[in-house]
């Protein structure tokens, strides 16, 4: 591990747990081991105890101070930056982002969005995105364990857990209305 990183890891593994996370969605989030998470947590927290770090130093503090940047006009508030730090946090929340096909191209949502739709249009983008893995000569391969760094079959691979995905939620709906 990058030792210039671990401060930064640290913090995020205290401040992501005590924003209510779980270890796994720590680990999950920051792409590091559950018991790297856990650990680091408690080096954090043991800094804390310890007064090498205060705790509103961090949190409160660099907010504030980036507030303050912001309402000065020294730093932009960036869309980019927004949209990195929501996507940090939808994903460790488990709800990930959702590539699927249509009849006219390739959307993304989230999965909360996707549990919020009509089951008519789920059903939709079920087949048609199950349509489109069909028709993929590399289908067999889905399966496999996917390359480090490149993998050429990536969107294949993210229509496909759309379309468990989507079978998911149209089966747990299922099973709500018959117990009905």
């Amino acid at each position: 591990m990058d030792t210039d990183a671990l401060p930064y890891l640290e913090e995020a593994c205290y401040y992501l747990r005590k924003k209510g996370l779980s270890f796994q969605e720590v680990s999950k989030a920051l792409e590091i081991p559950e018991p790297q998470a856990s650990h680091l947590f408690e080096v954090y927290q043991s800094k804390i105890s310890k007064g090498l770090v205060e705790e509103s130093e961090v949190a409160s503090h660099l907010f504030e101070v980036y507030q303050s940047k912001i309402s000065k006009g020294l730093v932009e508030e960036s869309e980019v930056d927004r949209n990195l730090w929501e996507d940090v946090y939808n994903d460790s929340v488990g709800n990930e982002k959702i590539t699927f096909a249509r009849e006219n191209g390739f959307y993304h949502c989230r999965r909360s969005d996707l549990e919020s739709m009509d089951s008519a249009a789920l059903m939709n983008i079920f087949e048609t995105s199950k349509k489109f893995l069909d028709f993929d000569m590399y289908r067999p391969y889905l399966d496999t364990k996917p390359p480090v760094g490149y993998d050429p079959m990536a969107m294949q691979r993210q229509i496909k857990r759309a379309v468990e995905l989507i079978q998911e939620i149209l089966r747990q709906r299922y099973e709500k209305e018959a117990d009905h």
